[in-house]
């Protein structure tokens, strides 16, 4: 009885110390959802309702007039297409330089590979702002802007992506590459059967962290195109932010940040638990 008692108020202490914890994730959750909460259901409020009630949470009337509003004021669907493109080939892109830049510095062995691994590092501390006008001069010179080309060849690599992969690259068994240079499997060989195989964890998480960097992209697609046809969804949005009679149609905005959102929602819900196991198994060996 005596170790019952005593074990008891240790068990309830964990009990509402865990109810404690619970409490605050949620809190802090619903506070970071709140603004995606709130553009969701505006975009379901008529503007006489927005304008009338502008401090109502739910709206009075739901309506799904905002997202024709918001796909038919502008050529969206162009947009959406164009971003797509762009983002698809910027992710493909950077998970095939990084899988095979990541091989080269945890497997292969080469004069300078040391020092061209902790240059490409050094490129992480240089804002992409440094290069933007560098980069808008070559692309323009090349005579690629308003154009596919134009949009993704800045970020055709990642030395995030080479850095992550590399760290998981270092953790596959040494003896895994002696059997297979034993059994003569040469460097692709390896690489295509066995750590790719192994890394897919690792490279799915890569891959979401690109996609949503693409996919948000917005100064870059504001600058090196000005034809609408090759607009993205990002700026295709402000078209029909203001209206001269109106002002600006909060419900069409709001309907047209839900639209752009939901790639990026539907691909964190269906590969979360992927994105997590594939941060967790990638390690930190130096």
């Amino acid at each position: 009885m005596t170790q019952a008692t005593t074990k008891l108020p240790k068990a309830h202490k964990r009990s509402w110390s865990d109810i404690g914890m619970h409490v605050l994730l949620i809190s802090l959750g619903l506070l970071i959802s709140l603004p995606i909460i709130i553009a969701i259901l505006t975009s379901f409020k008529s503007l006489q309702d927005i304008s009338a009630n502008p401090n109502a949470f739910f709206p009075r009337e739901w309506t799904l007039r905002n997202y024709q509003t918001a796909w038919t004021a502008t050529p969206f669907g162009r947009y959406l297409f164009n971003s797509a493109i762009q983002s698809g080939i910027i992710v493909l892109s950077q998970i095939i330089f990084s899988v095979l830049a990541a091989f080269a510095f945890t497997f292969l062995d080469f004069p300078g590979r040391n020092a061209m691994f902790n240059i490409m590092l050094g490129s992480l501390m240089i804002p992409f702002q440094l290069t933007f006008i560098p980069n808008f001069v070559l692309v323009s010179e090349w005579g690629l802007a308003n154009t596919y080309a134009g949009l993704t060849l800045p970020f055709l690599a990642s030395a995030f992506g080479v850095f992550m992969l590399r760290q998981f690259f270092m953790s596959i068994p040494t003896e895994l590459r002696d059997s297979a240079v034993i059994d003569g499997a040469g460097n692709f060989r390896f690489l295509w059967q066995i750590v790719i195989p192994l890394s897919k964890g690792s490279i799915s998480a890569f891959g979401i962290f690109a996609f949503l960097g693409a996919w948000s992209q917005y100064l870059w697609p504001l600058i090196i195109t000005n034809d609408s046809s090759m607009r993205t969804i990002q700026i295709g949005i402000r078209y029909f932010l203001f209206d001269q009679e109106r002002g600006t149609d909060w419900g069409a905005l709001m309907a047209g940040a839900v639209i752009v959102l939901l790639p990026t929602l539907v691909i964190f819900l269906v590969a979360q638990r992927q994105l997590v196991k594939g941060i967790a198994m990638t390690g930190l060996k130096g």
